[in-house]
């Protein structure tokens, strides 16, 4: 049941990503609604989690760009994993560490995807796109972070996985 709210989430990040993404978009850069939910994912629940979330919330973004499919699965996924590998060893309650992974997140994420365009041949002007797109958008998908790591925090304590392998539904 926990892994398909988990999907679920996932899923509806998407969908607003991809329908309201423009609508939400502030001079010209739109939230990575999905990476900030990867970011959410990994610091909660694990790199596992963290993985599987950014592999497939990176295949359902590539399916609707078309263009290149594995760029935002290689960059999610490796966002999901990094963030989840840190999972032990921070409090789970510290809202400043969901900003520094949509932060971080966001720019590896980012620099991955131009990296990878950049093996295709693209010409990438580095200086002038760190300026006005990835620095922005990391603030925007920081504060995004923020905002969706405490919505999902709330709900932490029936999404955790029991001990025993099953999920704890018991109020507290």
């Amino acid at each position: 049941m926990r892994y398909w709210i988990l999907s679920g989430l996932l899923l509806l990040a998407f969908l607003v990503q991809s329908v309201f993404g423009s609508y939400l978009s502030i001079r010209g850069i739109a939230p990575n609604v999905v990476l900030t939910v990867v970011v959410a994912y990994g610091l909660l629940f694990g790199w596992e989690v963290g993985l599987g979330a950014g592999v497939l919330g990176g295949l359902l973004l590539d399916l609707v760009a078309g263009r290149f499919i594995g760029i935002h699965v290689l960059s999610l996924g490796v966002v999901g994993l990094a963030v989840g590998l840190v999972e032990e060893r921070v409090f789970k309650d510290n809202v400043l560490l969901a900003a520094i992974g949509g932060l971080v997140g966001s720019l590896v994420s980012q620099a991955l995807v131009v990296f990878a365009l950049w093996l295709f041949g693209w010409q990438i002007a580095l200086l002038g796109s760190l300026r006005s797109t990835f620095l922005p958008a990391a603030l925007y998908d920081m504060i995004l972070s923020v905002v969706l790591y405490s919505w999902i925090y709330k709900y932490y304590r029936y999404l955790r996985p029991d001990p025993r392998g099953t999920i704890d539904l018991r109020r507290y």
